[in-house]
């Protein structure tokens, strides 16, 4: 016999189904995305920044911002991957892209859908934003620019 106590035996409960932030079809977002990055890539500031990571690689990042889109309205779970370290990576970021970013976002969104479907979105996509300009720009000596909400 063995003077080791009996291994601990833990018990979760399993997680409550995750229900979407907002009611919205994998089309609708594929839309959303699709014409959010259009008009990205018409944008004078904003559009030669992203070419100049993407060239050659836009159907790729649609594809891996159409999962990213997914996961967060819809928690399909189906992103992984590390966008602070791909927003920090970009050398010509300046902070009043965020701005600009969210200007875009929120024009294209309220185009495409009713308010009570935007406001959830637009809730979400200024937090995204808000943590991506914290990690880029933030310091303790800082705060957030109040257009991040």
């Amino acid at each position: 016999m063995s003077d080791r106590p009996a291994p601990t035996v833990l018990k979760a409960r399993p997680a409550p189904p995750r229900v979407p932030a907002v009611e919205i079809s994998p089309e609708q977002i594929a839309l959303l995305v699709d014409r959010f990055y259009g008009e990205i890539r018409k944008h004078p500031r904003l559009g030669p920044l992203f070419e100049d990571r993407l060239a050659g690689k836009w159907d790729p990042h649609l594809q891996r911002m159409n999962q990213f889109w997914r996961s967060v309205l819809l928690h399909s779970g189906e992103y992984s991957g590390q966008p602070v370290v791909k927003h920090n990576a970009l050398p010509d970021l300046q902070e009043d892209d965020f701005r600009l970013w969210l200007q875009l976002f929120e024009a294209t969104t309220a185009a495409l859908f009713e308010p009570e479907t935007a406001a959830p979105i637009l809730v979400i996509a200024r937090r995204i934003a808000r943590s991506l300009w914290l990690a880029r720009f933030g310091t303790p000596f800082n705060k957030a620019p109040d257009w991040l909400g």
